[in-house]
């Protein structure tokens, strides 16, 4: 669903593209893989997938932020895969930036323009330093001087607690069953970064990393790559028995530095 012109457009989407192949690289330090290499690892398992090699693509979206040294481009895909003479998009949206490519990805097969497309994400922040992920980069550089992600979930985790009347002790318990959900998944999945299981009690005597939340309230800074081949709904039976159908898909969106809204209360938005 997006919004035109104060209209809502249904179903532009809906049932006209397929997933026909999904790959994705194991997920965690890679200290030994560059940003192409996992690209190539992901994208290789989902050709593999879709029974395509990389002649059969037309297009590729490629989401990348964090890469290093090589500009705002495509390179990533295009060199690293060799996709020569096609269309490759970069975009970045932040941690939205893979949404965004396999979104854009669907656009480019549902608008006619491509039959066979492939949407790339790729992240390599491992290699960023200290912070692990770039902090401040083109923001406001006073509000946003050195802000560091546990920093700015730390605040607004106070301010969710402040608005719904929950206590500290409530609220870094309700986290916790979170963490302990997450951990779960995480250790049934060969590619995750973490395969540990945790209890609610270990969540909260973990060491505090930004009051209020500890050290497994804050996501871990993994390298990892994954890709998506996506076609048309017609054409979708031709590579596979199984084909995924898009049936929708939804964007919030709101200004970059909401600190210049005074009712902006960083716990809601309005629908």
């Amino acid at each position: 669903t997006i919004k035109k012109g104060g209209k809502l457009i249904m179903g532009s989407i809906k049932d006209k593209v397929a997933i026909i192949g999904m790959g994705c690289s194991k997920f965690g330090e890679r200290w030994d893989k560059g940003t192409e290499d996992l690209a190539i690892e992901a994208a290789y398992e989902a050709f593999e997938d879709a029974g395509i090699g990389k002649k059969d693509i037309e297009a590729c979206w490629l989401s990348t932020l964090m890469a290093p040294l090589i500009g705002v481009s495509g390179s990533i895909a295009a060199d690293s895969l060799k996709l020569g003479n096609i269309p490759v998009i970069r975009n970045e949206n932040w941690c939205t930036s893979g949404h965004i490519a396999l979104l854009e990805a669907c656009m480019g097969v549902a608008s006619g323009v491509y039959d066979v497309v492939m949407a790339l994400g790729v992240e390599k922040l491992k290699d960023t330093g200290y912070p692990g992920l770039g902090t401040g980069r083109g923001m406001h550089p006073v509000y946003e001087a050195r802000r560091t992600s546990p920093g700015s979930f730390a605040l607004i985790a106070q301010r969710y607690f402040k608005t719904y009347g929950l206590s500290v002790e409530e609220g870094r318990e309700t986290l916790a069953k979170i963490e302990v959900k997450t951990h779960d998944n995480g250790s049934q999945c060969p590619k995750a970064h973490f395969h540990n299981k945790i209890t609610v009690e270990k969540v909260l005597n973990a060491p505090i990393i930004a009051w209020p939340l500890g050290l497994f309230d804050c996501c871990g800074n993994s390298d990892g790559a994954a890709c998506a081949i996506i076609t048309t709904a017609d054409r979708a039976k031709d590579f596979r028995k199984d084909p995924i159908y898009l049936k929708g898909f939804g964007i919030s969106a709101d200004a970059v530095l909401p600190h210049f809204r005074p009712g902006f209360s960083w716990s809601s938005f309005d629908a």
